[in-house]
């Protein structure tokens, strides 16, 4: 049995991390169409491709009689298809974040769990074996009761100069903390096995982005008297079973690494994990004890395409039937966390956070 299967979005995102990987899942996956509004790019992919372009994704939903779809727009647009195509019967696999706050990723889980259908968010990162290496850890309890854990995503200069990014209506009104910051947190509730917040403490800057000598640092341009997101977000947040969690985030910062740098840290009483990457860990070590050394492990890690396992992963639970690995629920608990952050800047003071 083949899934029918689409697309909606076809820019760089779209193409690699979703188009290509289903080249290579022939026998799961009849990929049918795509959809894009950028007429001359829908029709460059149509033709290479040898599949059939939309510029209205309703019209690809209503026609085709899809079983599953990529969602890979701009973050601003995420929810509202998501719901739109999940009403209509289709499986989803969105790309990363589900939407761009708390209320909007509630209504994509609500509309998934209402329909019975399977909700997949597209964090790459999650199939990165240095992080899998760590679930292991985490799984087989040689981490012990984590107590501190620490993550840190940040560019010198990387502040993204193109609409998608910085556009409000877009980027759903939200930086470098909804943008990035959502794979640092994502990778760090997954070693925490998503322990629910109950308080948060934090606060966004926006230093480098409103500044005009600022712009050719940074990647492409934009108007700087025009740049009111966040470029940078620090927070403090309180998990159950007293755990703290400390988060940086940035697109731009004065530091001393050139290139996009990741630095996680999970501290339990049996042992620690520290690893180091971009937006998904590439590199992870494990530190403890036995009963006279201190020790030190790193594995040995199996080289993978990330992509194709994620959207693989995706497939496997349409075709099976069975729960997604990156389920849709887990981003409420993500998603409390930046709207916690954001409230807390704003308000200036620790807020509450239930769910």
């Amino acid at each position: 049995m083949k899934i029918r299967y689409g697309v909606i979005g076809v820019g760089g995102h779209g193409r690699n991390r979703h188009l290509i990987p289903l080249t290579k899942l022939n026998d799961k996956v009849e990929t049918i169409a795509i959809a894009d509004v950028n007429k001359e790019r829908c029709e460059e992919v149509s033709l290479q491709y040898k599949i059939k372009c939309y510029l209205d994704y309703m019209e690809m939903i209503e026609k085709e009689s899809l079983d599953a779809v990529s969602i890979v727009t701009p973050t601003g647009l995420h929810s509202k298809i998501a719901i739109d195509v999940l009403n209509r019967g289709v499986n989803v696999l969105v790309d990363k974040p589900l939407g761009a706050n708390l209320d909007e990723v509630k209504e994509v889980v609500n509309a998934a769990r209402k329909k019975g259908l399977k909700l997949m968010v597209g964090y790459w990162s999650r199939f990165s074996p240095a992080l899998q290496y760590g679930e292991e850890i985490v799984a087989k309890d040689l981490l012990g009761e984590p107590y501190v854990a620490y993550g840190y995503l940040v560019r010198r200069r990387g502040i993204p100069g193109i609409p998608t990014f910085i556009d409000k209506t877009f980027s759903g009104g939200r930086g470098a903390l909804l943008d990035i910051g959502c794979y640092l947190i994502d990778n760090l509730l997954t070693l925490l096995k998503f322990r629910k917040p109950k308080s948060v403490v934090g606060k966004v800057y926006t230093k480098f982005g409103n500044k005009k000598e600022e712009v050719k640092f940074n990647w492409g341009s934009w108007d700087p008297e025009n740049f009111s997101l966040d470029d940078y977000a620090v927070g403090l947040v309180k998990l159950e079973g007293d755990v703290s969690l400390i988060i940086e985030v940035g697109w731009a910062a004065n530091v001393s690494h050139m290139e996009e740098k990741s630095y996680i840290r999970v501290l339990g009483d049996r042992g620690g994990i520290e690893a180091t990457g971009h937006e998904a860990i590439t590199d992870i070590s494990f530190h403890s004890r036995t009963e006279n050394f201190l020790t030190d492990t790193k594995p040995a890690l199996r080289k993978v395409d990330i992509y194709f396992e994620m959207v693989k992963a995706f497939v496997d639970s349409v075709l099976q039937d069975k729960e997604p690995p990156v389920a849709g629920e887990e981003s409420v608990i993500l998603h409390s966390i930046i709207d916690g952050i954001y409230r807390s800047s704003i308000e200036d003071k620790e807020v509450k956070i239930s769910l």
